[in-house]
């Protein structure tokens, strides 16, 4: 080899070894697939969380049928892949589910995160860590239940707190609702007495309606939520017509707070995407529920859009209620009201109905209303400080919408109502008769009007 052959070699050797190790450090190193053991992990059971919340979706009925309660899981399962970490991993969900089928018995299970590797768009040969949800469940039951009986929502609570105990507690009754009411039901084995004050309706998987379906009576309810292992720190009613002073006096010593709407509720129900993780909000827990339900549906309020279910429009009225401040109210009421009998008829007529049915009307009159017809201004401004004292949270867009009435101004509207009778003396009905058994009625003084 010449020696000038034998330099330039010397000169490219060193430099084809350099290329050689810069395109070593240039080969990346292949990343591992993700774990899907790397997700958040809820509570374990047994392990006291910061919030238990149990959801009881009675879904036997039309509501079932048609489908709401399965799209209002959907909802939850949403807001439980997409909750943040720190809240997913110190509180649980809990959902009893008494579903619409011959088949498919009732069950309870907890709404978990679940990851699963799927291919990745981008690289075949790298997978992706995809989060879904599953239900782990926690119990199935054998054989079809009534989800109204008493019986059954205590087992219930009483199974989900107890296995997945926590700090504090918060309680959603989702199904048929019509406040204080004495409806008509069927009396049940396991009871001593029947409902006269009622939330839900089970219908057996018959073809009933929810006029003759077994139902729970408020008085019943409040003994079987003083059963939790501690006071509720909010009872929220995905139903219609239950924020009424009855109804929330009736269960201010289980609740610190009760949510609900005093007039229907939107067709689809609370939007629990959007409120499924306020309910484990450290603090204001309640108030931020009811914000948050309520700022859902005002965004998407158009009252020149034909409303329907799969696109609700027609608005919603939703309050919270300190329940701590009810037994003041129920005394400045007491204290102020004058010992005369009222003219039912005319308050009837002057005060806001949140009650637009044409067969079955109740009658689910504005109760801040009702006390300024009752009152003089003096003992008005009296009663109204002790009864604002009493709301959280109160809001309503211009409209709401009654499947019977369909779109109706809420002018007049305060968020609470308040039952007027329909006649006094020998014309009172069973059902004016029926209302002197509630303890509001008795508490506020309300037999000074001759009711």
């Amino acid at each position: 080899m010449h020696i000038r052959n034998l330099l330039q070699y010397l000169w490219i050797l060193p430099c084809m070894l350099l290329m050689m190790a810069c395109s070593n450090e240039d080969d990346p190193i292949p990343d591992p697939d993700p774990d899907p053991r790397d997700i958040p992990q809820p509570p374990s059971k047994g392990t006291v969380a910061d919030r238990t919340v149990l959801i009881y979706l009675g879904g036997d009925s039309n509501l079932g049928r048609d489908g709401f309660a399965s799209s209002d899981i959907q909802e939850m399962e949403e807001a439980i892949r997409t909750m943040d970490a720190s809240l997913y991993s110190n509180n649980n969900l809990l959902v009893f589910y008494d579903q619409f089928s011959e088949t498919l018995h009732p069950k309870l299970f907890r709404i978990i995160k679940k990851g699963e590797l799927q291919p990745s768009e981008t690289d075949p040969n790298k997978k992706t860590l995809v989060i879904t949800t599953e239900q782990e469940l926690i119990m199935e039951y054998p054989t079809e239940v009534t989800s109204t009986e008493p019986s059954i929502i205590k087992e219930v609570m009483q199974r989900a707190f107890g296995d997945y105990p926590a700090k504090s507690y918060g309680f959603v009754y989702w199904s048929h609702g019509d406040g204080w009411l004495p409806g008509k039901y069927e009396k049940m084995a396991l009871r001593s007495v029947s409902p006269i004050k009622w939330i839900g309706a089970d219908w057996n998987n018959s073809s009933a309606n929810s006029s003759n379906s077994f139902k729970t009576g408020i008085p019943e309810l409040a003994e079987v939520l003083k059963d939790a292992p501690k006071k509720l720190d909010f009872l929220m009613f995905d139903a219609c017509f239950m924020l009424s002073v009855e109804v929330a006096y009736e269960l201010k010593d289980c609740t610190d707070f009760i949510i609900s709407s005093p007039t229907e509720t939107p067709g689809p129900g609370a939007p629990y995407t959007e409120v499924v993780p306020m309910m484990f909000a450290s603090s204001q827990a309640a108030a931020k529920i009811g914000e948050d339900y309520y700022n859902y549906y005002a965004d998407k309020y158009d009252p020149d859009v034909t409303n329907s279910n799969a696109n609700w429009t027609g608005g919603v009225s939703i309050t919270v209620m300190d329940t701590s401040k009810l037994e003041n109210l129920a005394d400045v009421t007491k204290a102020n009201l004058s010992s005369a009998a009222s003219d039912v008829s005319s308050l009837r007529n002057q005060v806001f109905d949140y009650d637009k049915r044409t067969n079955g009307h109740v009658g689910y009159y504005d109760m801040e209303g009702l006390m300024q017809q009752l009152l003089t201004p003096t003992k008005f401004d009296e009663w109204e400080t002790a009864y604002k004292n009493v709301l959280t949270f109160w809001n309503t867009t211009p409209k709401n919408y009654s499947s019977f009435a369909k779109m109706f101004s809420m002018e007049g509207a305060n968020g609470v109502s308040h039952y007027i009778p329909s006649a006094l003396g020998k014309s009172a009905t069973n059902r004016d008769a029926e209302y002197r058994s509630t303890a509001w009625y008795n508490d506020a003084g309300l037999s000074k009007l001759g009711w």
